[in-house]
């Protein structure tokens, strides 16, 4: 088939979670077919993605998405204002008009990153596949119900409620919207019954993220990673560094957290001291991984699943997470992670990873298994059935 792919972030280099889950989709969608390619993203993207997949795409255009801070904070503010959500922020009159010009072609098919590119005028007479990473307003409702300051509940409050009419609306837009879990998918056909949806989950490359032989965790090393520019993970740190790290030094006294990731605010700088350490951004997030001996998933906010979790799975790190951490994933509490929701059954949990070496190496094995099934080229073929399932619902929509 031939395929317009959008992406509303670029999807190379794969270093932040939306963008690992479009290289992903991309990769695969290109074992197969024919794909022009159109993203939000700057010229250095663009030539990133030129240098890494040259000629594989037939075509691809970016068009840039950023702003200085101040003026991204204004738009916010004028969006809220005027009752509209904050991802108002993906619409830029230079993609409408490469959508415009590209939906003049024969494509077989068009696949959308997010729903939320559903505010744009989408491409007539050809089936629309579209993506979602989370159900945007539930995340949103989620922030606003964990959030400890009143006026950050307020806002996401409002961006949730806002964020809900537009995402409903979109989505209907579609013939047919993929989730990461069974779960979202089931929240997602409640609200709009008519839209038809399918899982396509998140993956792993195991290849990529096998662990090396000669790897040896370092006692007491436990790893958290992500954007931390990302509310949900920021919050989750923060809360995890200040009311259950301590409890574990304190019965671990040689545990180390380290907390890796892109763009880390001052309440996250905040927390270093001498058993946490906090490294910003790194090229290759496998070393940290192979270094570790837990790694936690302390998140309370949040939606779909969690690509940090399958890293660490195929890495054979041991997991201590939150039951939302692991949300949309096939794991066993003791088995493949050690689940806690409380300060005290994450200390607890945490404290028997890394004292207890025949549970470290269970935890290891059964997620390893696990991670197995969520290979990238297991998923490449829910997402062609996917494609499939849509030119049928377009058929017989008309």
């Amino acid at each position: 088939m031939k395929i317009l792919m959008a992406f509303h972030a670029p999807p190379y280099p794969p270093d932040i979670g939306p963008s690992r889950r479009h290289y992903h989709v991309l990769s695969e969608t290109l074992r197969r077919h024919d794909v022009s390619v159109l993203s939000l993203g700057t010229a250095a993207d663009h030539a990133a993605f030129r240098d890494h997949f040259g000629a594989r795409a037939v075509d691809s255009t970016f068009v840039p998405n950023s702003n200085a801070p101040l003026v991204s904070a204004a738009r916010r503010g004028w969006y809220l204002a005027t009752g509209r959500s904050d991802f108002r922020r993906l619409r830029r009159r230079r993609f409408q008009q490469m959508l415009d010009a590209l939906g003049e072609r024969r494509f077989d098919l068009a696949y959308f990153s997010t729903t939320m590119l559903g505010c744009y005028r989408l491409p007539g007479r050809v089936p629309l596949v579209g993506d979602t990473h989370n159900i945007e307003h539930d995340n949103l409702a989620r922030a606003s119900r964990e959030s400890e300051r009143r006026w950050r509940r307020a806002y996401y409050h409002a961006q949730a409620r806002l964020t809900r009419r537009e995402e409903l609306a979109y989505a209907s837009r579609f013939s047919i919207v993929c989730t990461t879990s069974e779960r979202d998918r089931e929240l997602l056909a409640r609200l709009v019954p008519h839209v038809t949806t399918t899982v396509v989950p998140n993956g792993i490359d195991l290849e990529r993220y096998r662990r090396p032989a000669d790897a040896t965790p370092r006692p007491g090393e436990v790893l958290f990673t992500g954007l931390m520019s990302y509310y949900p993970n920021r919050h989750g740190i923060v809360r995890f560094a200040q009311h259950i790290w301590p409890r574990v030094v304190s019965r671990v006294p040689r545990a180390t957290l380290r907390i890796v990731g892109a763009d880390p605010p001052a309440a996250v700088r905040a927390l270093r001291c001498a058993h946490v350490e906090v490294t910003g951004r790194v090229t290759d997030v496998r070393p940290a991984y192979a270094r570790a001996q837990a790694c936690v998933v302390p998140l309370w906010i949040g939606g779909g699943t969690r690509v940090k979790a399958l890293e660490a799975m195929a890495m054979g790190v041991p997991i201590v997470s939150t039951l939302l951490g692991c949300e949309g994933l096939d794991v066993h509490d003791g088995r493949s992670v050690v689940i806690g929701d409380t300060d005290e059954q994450l200390a607890d949990g945490l404290v028997a990873v890394l004292t207890r070496p025949a549970l470290r190496s269970r935890l290891a094995a059964e997620a390893l298994a696990l991670a197995a099934e969520y290979d990238w080229r297991r998923v490449g073929l829910a997402l062609e059935a996917a494609f499939r399932r849509a030119r049928r619902t377009a058929v017989h929509a008309h």
